[in-house]
């Protein structure tokens, strides 16, 4: 049913004060709208709504009426433009009420069903995770294999991956993959690892011989990890290839180990430690009365056993 016009309200209004078949106030009894025709109902629902404003709170009888009307819609009649929650009927009274709304009675919420289910759906889908849980995944250890780790030299490479568990794949931190290999893996000569370091740079540590690249430039872990692996391969044929150049006149460049290596902690001298004039600890008379009744109670106890 389409929604009523301003005019249509107050033509509907003067005509069931005018009508001597109907009561003049039938539209603020929904208990008397039962066994109405659907059209008659909504019409009485939105004279309602439009005459009381913003002292209009549905009722029990109002829903039952308006919902008794179901089985009389057909297909072909048009969609309604209003839907109460039939999902639950616990009424929700709004605790954020603007300062000139303070004082009128309670407005209690009329939401849509649909647009207002994301509650139930959740704590549905949480139930459904549990019963996975507790049915579904003790089935899966029949498929169980023992893990064998790759040796070093059928996968030099380390991938090391970053997630908070959040539902953001995308974010800075769950994006960022870190590629790690040791220059003993790689199986080259004296001539290819001095050009691999000259070309790794900054990136190759000359403290543990390793190489790492990191990556978070695309918006998936996995496009990073296809970039990472491309820019590697590239990094180690160009290493390989001595055709070209050696770079063997080119010494290498150590400077960004500085901020690599850690800093030596600084060792507080014996001779300044002065025991002596530490603070005296609070309450340290209540541990010695406790001591004191712990000595006495032991020494009652002894001497009722001892001959």
């Amino acid at each position: 049913m389409k929604q009523l016009s301003s005019s249509s309200i107050i033509r509907g209004i003067r005509s069931y004060s005018s009508s001597p078949a109907s009561k003049p106030d039938l539209f603020l009894n929904p208990h008397s709208w039962q066994g109405l025709p659907a059209d008659q109902i909504f019409q009485l629902h939105q004279i309602r709504k439009k005459y009381l404003g913003d002292a209009y709170n549905p009722t029990n009888e109002e829903r039952t009426a308006i919902l008794s009307t179901i089985t009389s819609l057909t297909a072909n009649k048009p969609t309604l433009d209003y839907a109460f929650e039939i999902e639950n009927f616990k009424e929700r009274v709004m605790n954020n009420t603007p300062m000139k709304d303070r004082g009128k009675p309670q407005k209690l919420s009329n939401m849509f069903v649909i647009n207002s289910g994301v509650e139930p759906h959740h704590a549905r889908r949480i139930d459904n995770l549990h019963r996975v849980s507790a049915f579904e995944m003790p089935l899966l250890s029949k498929y169980q294999q023992p893990y064998t780790p790759r040796s070093k030299t059928e996968a030099p490479i380390k991938l090391t991956y970053n997630s908070d568990f959040g539902d953001d794949i995308t974010n800075k931190h769950n994006r960022k993959v870190t590629l790690y290999v040791e220059l003993k893996d790689l199986k080259l000569n004296k001539e290819q690892e001095h050009k691999f370091k000259i070309l790794a740079g900054r990136r190759f540590h000359y403290g543990t011989d390793s190489f790492q690249l990191k990556c978070e430039r695309y918006p998936h872990a996995a496009q990073n990890v296809n970039w990472l692996i491309d820019t590697f391969n590239k990094l180690v044929a160009e290493s390989k290839d001595l055709s070209k150049e050696t770079f063997a006149d080119i010494p290498l460049d150590k400077r960004h180990m500085k901020t690599w290596t850690t800093k030596p902690k600084p060792a507080f001298p014996e001779e300044w430690k002065r025991p002596q004039d530490a603070p005296t600890k609070r309450h340290e008379i209540i541990n010695e009365l406790v001591e004191m009744s712990k000595q006495k109670l032991d020494s009652d106890h002894l001497g009722k056993i001892s001959p």
